[in-house]
């Protein structure tokens, strides 16, 4: 049964709450259509850049961008074969979220090892290493042991323990688990990351349209490296202790959510210039309207429509309040809210 070790420390923490923040306005936050399209194909070319380059592919950012939209490039056929499966592995996992399909088995893994080696080396391809190897420094477990290791491993996965944690948490062990097991003979890197994204996808963290964690790992693959290796360089009571790789995994996620979202309200502001409009989010242009309808109303109505957190609720009031739109009365929970002759424009 496999029991992962960790201490939650205050960085571990206070990356945690800082990550839930910035999901929840990637979830308020609406990117207008025309702009939506050009950042998404920009953070899936980067995504699959970032993740073959961590293993040696050559090609730029721009020739995978090149690669993806079906130019013909001068490059080594494999570099671009491996860009085509990376690809092919994302859009994959993607379509099986959005049809609530993506129950993660032993089968499920073999086949994005599969298609992460597809026409590079099938006869490997989906099969568990029957080889001893080893990976720079670190030496995995032996290849008799991979497939009692890998069913223990999807256990977890289905059911992780400890129960009650983040779910980023969970996906950051499962991440250093499959690297740990090392089950294929190539392409366990690849395979692993694609599984990671899956895992943060069915946890309804789809980072696909925001951003790609990849691009922290091969900013600094020594780094990343480093940090899978702690787990195993430091054990507590003979087991590998995954607190610097979690501190290092969430630090990682932040950075490049906060990136993503100084991108997008780059774009938001852009598109304000050019309408002459302030840009509202959703949850913002609800808010307005409930204030409208209700004429005055209390941070508890607002939850009740926002679908975020009281702290993610009461920073879109406070945006609101800023433009002018809406004005606040009293102070704390004897506040309430009503709308301004500019609010009442804006919606008209």
């Amino acid at each position: 049964m496999l029991t992962p070790y960790f201490t939650i420390t205050p960085e571990l923490s206070k990356n945690l709450e800082a990550i839930g923040a910035t999901f929840g306005y990637f979830k308020a936050v609406t990117v207008p259509e025309d702009y939506r399209k050009e950042f998404v194909s920009k953070i899936t070319a980067e995504t699959v850049h970032a993740s073959t380059a961590i293993e040696g592919n050559t090609l730029t950012e721009k020739q995978v961008q090149e690669v993806l939209q079906g130019k013909k490039i001068p490059a080594e056929k494999i570099d671009i074969q491996e860009v085509l499966n990376y690809n092919k592995a994302l859009y994959f996992i993607e379509q099986l979220t959005k049809e609530k399909k993506a129950n993660i088995s032993e089968e499920l893994i073999k086949r994005i090892n599969v298609m992460v080696l597809k026409g590079i080396k099938d006869d490997i391809a989906g099969k568990y290493r029957i080889k001893q190897v080893i990976v720079g420094d670190y030496l995995p477990p032996q290849y008799s042991k991979v497939p009692v290791l890998m069913r223990e491993f999807i256990q977890w996965i289905n059911n992780p323990q400890p129960l009650h944690l983040s779910p980023i948490l969970y996906t950051g062990i499962g991440h250093y688990q499959l690297v740990a097991i090392h089950p294929f003979e190539d392409g366990n890197g690849r395979t692993t990351r694609i599984l990671t994204t899956l895992m943060l996808m069915k946890y309804g963290y789809d980072m696909t349209s925001f951003f790609a964690l990849e691009s922290y790992y091969n900013r600094n693959r020594k780094a990343y490296y480093e940090a899978l290796n702690s787990a195993d360089k430091y054990r507590v009571e003979q087991k590998p202790d995954l607190t610097g790789w979690l501190e290092y995994y969430t630090a990682g996620m932040l950075i490049e959510a906060e990136r993503a979202k100084s991108r997008i309200e780059e774009i938001l502001e852009k598109k304000k210039i050019l309408t002459g409009k302030v840009w509202l989010t959703d949850i913002q242009l609800k808010i307005l309207k409930l204030t409208i309808k209700k004429e005055t109303a209390k941070t508890a109505d607002y939850l009740i429509i926002s679908k975020l957190s009281r702290k993610g609720t009461y920073n879109a009031l406070e945006k609101l309040v800023q433009l002018g739109l809406i004005k606040r009365t009293g102070e704390k929970k004897g506040a309430y809210y009503m709308i301004t002759e500019k609010g009442l424009e804006y919606v008209r």
